[in-house]
């Protein structure tokens, strides 16, 4: 989600010192909120969602893993975990998996800004699926309500599917409304 034209980012880290390293890498093109723990961060996206998501472990409650876990899970945020270089390794392997980028502490502003890079892309293509998902569930809800609309118009009125289809398009265009809207019209109207 934009705000503002920026991107959405929750910045989770117990240690301020990593906030401020990650900040001073931010530029104005992002909107950051900052918690210190896992449990403040689950309860912020309960009511919102945020673009990337980045988890610096250990937090002050948790490590963050199954928080990040969560996260990719329940929303299209792009989420980056930041490790310390003894357990990167095993972190790294099962993270990437589920489509999670880890990046070894301690960090370098230019592997950082990569890694930022990264995770900005990762979910720049999963809105543009999700958003092509969501345009073809509606183009699927239309094609089964103009099929049942039809269906009841050849049966009442006798009308051929052809006839019955271009019933449903020229009332659609004269009322300059969705073939869906008349689809439903037509529903209501027979089966009731």
């Amino acid at each position: 989600m934009l705000f503002d034209g920026r991107r959405e980012v929750l910045i989770v880290s117990s240690s301020e010192k990593a906030v401020d390293f990650i900040k001073s890498k931010m530029s104005e093109n992002y909107y950051l909120e900052c918690v210190k723990s896992g449990t403040d961060a689950r309860q912020l996206l309960i009511d919102r969602d945020y673009d990337i998501v980045i988890i610096n472990c250990p937090l002050k409650d948790e490590f963050g893993l199954d928080l990040a876990e969560n996260i990719i899970k329940d929303s299209y945020a792009g989420v980056m975990v930041l490790v310390s270089a003894d357990v990167f390794d095993s972190v790294s392997f099962s993270m990437e998996k589920i489509g999670i980028y880890c990046l070894s502490k301690p960090l370098s502003s230019s592997t950082f800004i990569q890694g930022l890079t990264l995770t900005n892309a990762t979910y720049s293509r999963l809105k543009g699926l999700i958003n092509k998902t969501e345009s073809l569930k509606e183009k699927m809800e239309e094609i089964r309500l103009v099929g049942r609309a039809k269906l009841l118009l050849i049966t009442n009125l006798s009308l051929t599917e052809d006839e019955a289809h271009k019933y449903v398009e020229k009332q659609a265009m004269d009322r300059c409304v969705k073939k869906t809207v008349i689809a439903n019209e037509i529903i209501k109207k027979y089966n009731d």
